[in-house]
């Protein structure tokens, strides 16, 4: 049994740039169908506004007791307003995040029924941010940089992280001898050059190094490791749902860490847990094995939850004395 001392959680200041979102539920019941189509006549009792995306990440820091620093940028709308609020009720600061007129507020809304999903509505802009804007976040990461201990990049391809931005805050973050974690999206992996770790899902990882089926074991292996010199990577951890995860590093050795998931009610966001558990770990001085063990005791927990959900630190705790 590995001993996983947690305290120097507390400690740790991160600091978490991408994009930022608002996930609004829509928690409802249904008792009919409608009788002008064949859907649900969902009745709202009540709506709930959480952090999400970037925010979500910044917010599962602050939960485990750590200091989050969020940079992203956000609409002039009223998502802006209930996003800000949604932080702030939280106990997460909002003076990262800068306004920008020209694009809205990322929204997920979702309408649970029953502690079902029926449907999704996002809102949203994907263009790159300008240039003037990503020059501000340039000028606050710099600030920031030299008082965390490591830097979350949470993408999800709504146009915060253009090539440029991304070169500038991995470059920095190598240059500081921090760990730099990114959550990737997309085909293309090039822009994440220099990172520390990626954690893609199964899927995601499929998709970028093989334009067939990854069926076997042996070709994750030698996927991951052209992936990790391509990139320059310290590893690589790929999440893979019921099976749990695969951690791969420049030794050539890949570790399979089950899942320790007893009831699945809803993954959304548990990516977010994953990464804002790995770069914790990795700070506090975990190698990448202990520290993906750690981020999936912390998964396992979450995805038991409904909706946007964060871990605390007594309930991961908890759950490493199992591995």
């Amino acid at each position: 049994m590995t001993s996983f001392d947690l305290s120097s959680f507390l400690r740790s200041k991160i600091l978490v740039i991408g994009d930022v979102m608002l996930d609004e539920y829509h928690w409802c019941k249904v008792n009919r169908i409608s009788p002008e189509a064949p859907v649900p006549i969902c009745q709202v009792e009540s709506t709930t506004h959480v952090p999400g995306g970037a925010s979500n990440v910044a917010n599962n820091i602050h939960c485990l007791g750590a200091t989050a620093y969020l940079l992203g940028v956000i609409g002039q709308d009223s998502s802006a307003a209930k996003l800000i609020s949604a932080c702030q009720e939280f106990g997460l600061s909002t003076e990262g995040l800068i306004q920008d007129a020209s694009r809205p507020t990322i929204l997920k809304s979702r309408v649970v029924a029953h502690h079902q999903h029926v449907i999704r509505l996002d809102r949203e802009h994907t263009s790159d941010l300008s240039e003037a804007i990503a020059a501000q976040l340039k000028k606050s990461f710099d600030r920031l940089l030299p008082i965390c201990d490591g830097v979350v990049i949470s993408d999800y391809l709504k146009g915060t992280l253009t090539p440029d931005l991304l070169s500038y805050i991995i470059a920095g973050t190598r240059a500081a001898k921090k760990p730099v974690v990114v959550d990737p999206k997309g085909r293309r992996y090039d822009k994440y050059r220099g990172a520390t770790v990626l954690t893609p899902n199964f899927l995601e990882f499929e998709t970028v190094i093989s334009p067939n089926p990854v069926d076997t074991e042996a070709h994750i292996l030698e996927g991951a490791l052209e992936l990790i010199a391509q990139l320059s990577l310290s590893g690589l951890v790929v999440t893979r749902s019921e099976k749990g995860m695969s951690v791969v590093t420049t030794d050539g050795v890949k570790v399979d860490i089950p899942t320790q998931a007893r009831q699945v009610f809803d993954i959304t966001g548990a990516g977010d847990t994953v990464i804002s558990l790995l770069v914790l770990a990795l700070s506090s001085g975990f190698d990448l094995e202990k520290s993906a063990r750690i981020a999936n005791a912390g998964a396992g927990i979450v995805v038991a939850k409904v909706g946007t959900s964060t871990i605390t630190l007594a309930e991961l705790q908890d759950a490493l004395p199992q591995l």
